[in-house]
């Protein structure tokens, strides 16, 4: 059983304070965790057992690139996900962040690698995962510069659907297209290429840009990422066959896969 009473729970920092509800660095049994504290109008009897139908899907313990949910609380109007802490946060602020950390093209590649197998393992679910939107903020980094997909980032049915949370990383479809119309592995395929973008450029994606104009000029104006010169030929390959216009012409995680281990040596 994965319901973790609130009691137990000590919450020492807030680190994020976001829309969709509030993020704390805490303790619980003697283990320093991350505390996501979800913001929901009125937490109803229907939501709060949605809630408990769905998290057990996202303790997932079974692959070295997912950060599972350890647990959770569903004492309404409190609904928390906890997860391990990891000192380091996510990619996004390892490589956009004041840590001052050096990642070098060898460790940028490991990061993709680490990615790209967290992704090829969610895409065997069936169902899928709903609601994971990859991005760099997303993905948590441990001690050792392993890259986690993070299962406490899935969003709720409950939570505001539709809502695009970082619009940067979306796919031209996934900003026009229902939900129930996606092709969602495909859409993923895109968002990595995003990442891979960060990780060739070190920038942040259309840094100059609100959440709201990136959204529009993705979706309807064509707006996209430009690989600047200096990228090896290789990688910038990758990231226009992972952008391809096409959905159904992106490839899989477990297609790139090998040519990623490649482009190490």
């Amino acid at each position: 059983h994965s319901g973790i009473n609130m009691d137990e729970l000590k919450f020492f920092q807030q680190i994020a304070s976001t829309s969709s509800g509030e993020t704390w660095k805490g303790s619980w049994q003697g283990n320093d965790i991350v505390a996501k504290i979800l913001k929901v109008g009125e937490v109803t009897p229907r939501i709060s057992r949605d809630f408990n139908d769905q998290y057990p899907r996202l303790r997932i313990f079974s692959h070295p690139n997912v950060l599972p949910v350890i647990g959770c609380v569903n004492r309404p109007p409190h609904l928390i996900v906890v997860q391990q802490y990891l000192p380091h946060g996510s990619l996004f602020d390892i490589l956009h962040g004041s840590s001052g950390m050096v990642v070098d093209q060898a460790q940028a590649l490991k990061f993709a690698i680490d990615v790209a197998r967290g992704m090829a393992f969610l895409h065997t679910l069936e169902p899928m995962i709903p609601n994971y939107q990859l991005s760099s903020k997303h993905i948590m980094v441990d001690e050792e510069m392993t890259a986690y997909v993070n299962m406490a980032d899935a969003k709720f049915s409950f939570q505001e659907r539709g809502k695009m949370y970082n619009p940067a990383w979306y796919s031209p479809e996934a900003l026009q297209k229902k939900q129930d119309e996606m092709n969602w592995k495909a859409a993923d395929m895109w968002s990595f290429a995003i990442l891979l973008w960060e990780l060739a450029t070190r920038q942040v994606p259309f840094a100059d840009l609100s959440p709201m104009e990136i959204g529009m000029k993705v979706a309807l104006e064509e707006l996209r990422v430009t690989i600047p010169p200096g990228i090896s030929p290789h990688m910038s390959r990758l990231i226009r066959i992972c952008m391809n216009e096409d959905p159904g012409k992106r490839p899989t995680f477990e297609m790139i896969l090998p040519i990623l281990e490649k482009m190490k040596h």
